[in-house]
């Protein structure tokens, strides 16, 4: 707290004592290191009052059409994501994530000598919900969770004894594949091809022994491809840290000082979220669904039999005249 106060702009966003109160908060306060974590991720050093706030919040972005960025915090290449509800009564709600934690803003604006304080109803980075309900609840993966509801894929995300590392495309990388491959993305979202979206999907989802961080992949490498345990056939990797000095896209600004990317095919993908951490796994939220043209194709088989038994029909009907 100490190097808070020395600071000369600085936003804090304090949890509430009935957050704090959580039993599984408090087994996590008896780690030191872990609780200067926690805290380095409760502030950013800008002032950011409530009206600020909303305009970096992902629903105000999308509207615009531009990416919305987090705001880095105190912590290691942590970032904060804002988002703003609508109430049916007219009342907006602001939620901050960090971590993987979605914590709503329940007493803004509270000035300080050296900035502002937010009282929020969680504390950050100390996960309580599994990898399902996280995918539910989170506004930017709605086409994701959607899609894993198909032939029971989203049941196995609720298993507390196994752990997940999901490559989830946020709704802006469904959208980009709808243009991209407009057929097989069009197929994808219909019933009738629920077999073909849940192989998709698996390929996404890594299940093994640990979860990994971005951090950990990027130790992996060794400048080389990494080898995942997919939930359908293995994932191939390579991963890569980017810097401000660096272009992510030659048509865009980049306002982020740092962030990562992973390749597959022969495409570099941007990982808009890193590390949202959940009781049972970690996920990416990434800028490009896992996605080839040759993915959804219909063989076929059906319409030849369909026309062979229709050929036997008419010579049977033939000969029976």
């Amino acid at each position: 707290m100490s190097t808070i106060s020395h600071l000369r702009d600085v936003t804090l966003f304090a949890p509430s004592n009935a957050a704090l109160e959580e039993p599984g908060v408090q087994k996590i306060l008896q780690n030191k290191e872990r609780v200067k974590e926690i805290l380095n991720l409760h502030y950013v050093k800008e002032r950011l009052p409530l009206d600020k706030i909303k305009n970096k919040s992902v629903s105000q972005k999308s509207l615009t059409g531009k990416p919305q960025f987090g705001v880095p915090t105190a912590a290691d290449r942590k970032k904060l994501y804002f988002n703003v509800l609508q109430e049916p009564s007219g009342n907006q709600i602001v939620t901050v994530e960090g971590g993987g934690v979605n914590a709503t803003v329940v007493t803004a604006n509270i000035a300080a000598t050296n900035g502002l304080i937010h009282i929020i109803d969680r504390v950050l980075g100390v996960p309580y919900t599994t990898v399902l309900d996280k995918l539910r609840t989170d506004p930017m993966l709605n086409s994701t969770y959607y899609l894993g509801q198909r032939q029971g894929f989203n049941d196995q995300l609720n298993d507390t004894t196994t752990r997940f590392t999901y490559f989830a495309p946020r709704d802006y990388a469904w959208n980009v594949a709808a243009v991209s491959y407009p057929s097989t993305s069009k197929k994808i979202f219909m019933p009738e091809f629920s077999y073909h979206t849940k192989q998709i999907l698996e390929r996404h989802l890594v299940i093994a022994d640990e979860a990994y961080t971005m951090a950990k992949l990027k130790e992996m490498k060794h400048n080389d491809t990494i080898v995942l345990p997919a939930a359908r056939d293995s994932l191939k990797l390579r991963v890569r840290e980017y810097s401000e000095n660096e272009k992510y896209d030659e048509n865009m600004i980049r306002p982020e000082t740092f962030g990562y990317q992973i390749e597959w095919e022969g495409n570099w993908i941007r990982v808009f979220r890193p590390d949202v951490e959940c009781t049972n796994g970690i996920i990416h939220v990434i800028d490009a669904v896992l996605l080839k043209e040759s993915d959804v194709r219909v063989t076929g088989t059906a319409s030849v039999t369909s026309l062979a038994s229709h050929l036997i029909m008419i010579l049977v009907a033939k000969w029976l005249l």
